[in-house]
């Protein structure tokens, strides 16, 4: 589930350029996790790291 959550996620960054700057400038992955929250999107650092190495 965490990965279709980040999978969706990832998408809703392409298509919403104020979420896209959002992403951009998060510090960590943690960071990225609570944006990622904070859109309805349930992941972990762990799978956002597992899917940047591919």
């Amino acid at each position: 589930m965490s990965k279709s959550q980040l999978t969706a996620f990832l998408a809703q960054v392409e298509a919403d350029p104020a979420l896209k700057l959002r992403v951009e400038a998060a510090t960590d992955l943690n960071a990225v996790v609570v944006i990622g929250q904070e859109s309805g999107h349930l992941f972990s650092a762990a799978t956002l790291a597992r899917h940047q190495r591919g």
